[in-house]
């Protein structure tokens, strides 16, 4: 089923102190001969609840197969696609594997 996804209004921007900080980026690729969406986060200067700490930490959000590109505006005047969820379990295993190079120790998050 398809959804729209609003896009970021500030691409890589670091939000946070200097010492803490996360910020996102969006990038597009081609797999299954559909471009994809793709949502880049690093967090720097982690803390967690049991007191360890991570210095470094990236991930990427799979947002889904791109429908329609920047089709239209939101109430804020932020561009919208129109987006297919990837669900094929085999589908995300391709995906996984067209990013593993770069993302090796990184967390892929399917929306």
């Amino acid at each position: 089923m398809a959804r729209d996804y609003v896009h970021l209004a500030e691409q890589g921007e670091e939000i946070g102190w200097e010492i803490r900080s996360y910020s996102a980026s969006e990038s597009t690729f081609e797999c299954n001969g559909k471009q994809v969406l793709l949502i880049e986060v690093e967090a720097g200067g982690c803390t967690f609840c049991d007191g360890s700490y991570a210095h470094n930490l990236m991930g990427a959000n799979i947002e889904g197969y791109i429908l329609k590109w920047k089709y239209k505006e939101n109430e804020d005047g932020l561009p919208v696609s129109e987006m297919e969820p990837v669900r094929d379990i085999n589908e995300q295993k391709q995906i996984a594997e067209a990013l593993k190079q770069r993302y090796a120790r990184s967390q892929l998050n399917f929306c």
